[in-house]
């Protein structure tokens, strides 16, 4: 007598088809986010202030010199920088904060400019090269 089993063969109604595997439908997308985009919205709405609003407050703001503002960050001694008369040069800058020039820049026309709403001017002079301060 021999160890082997007598084969059983499945009948083809009881097979499992062979198809890809999908994931359930509330499972994570591909990013892990959840939910999705509606949730995002969701919680957007829920915080109740859109980016323009909180732009128009921290332009009322206007600046890390005003009461109550920070004083001691590098935005906020990059304006003192720019509120002297004589004003200061990127290079200059660039030095003060350990900043490469195009940070600078960056710096004046985003969030000094763009998100504070204050008035840089620009004047070049001779022997000194250009000078940005805020203008009142």
């Amino acid at each position: 007598m021999t160890d082997q089993q007598p084969e059983t063969e499945t009948p083809p109604s009881q097979e499992k088809p062979k198809t890809a595997k999908t994931p359930p439908s509330d499972t994570k997308g591909p990013r892990g986010g959840g939910a999705g985009k509606a949730a995002a919205k969701a919680a957007t709405a829920k915080k109740g202030a859109t980016s323009a609003a909180r732009g128009a407050a921290k332009a009322k703001r206007a600046g890390a010199s005003a009461p109550g503002g920070r004083a001691n960050t590098k935005q906020a001694k990059l304006i003192a920088m720019l509120r002297v008369p004589e004003g200061t040069t990127i290079e200059q800058a660039a030095k003060a904060f350990g900043w490469q020039p195009h940070t600078v820049r960056g710096a004046i026309y985003g969030a000094l400019k763009k998100k504070l709403g204050l008035k840089v001017e620009s004047e070049k002079i001779e022997g000194r090269g250009r000078v940005y301060r805020i203008g009142s």
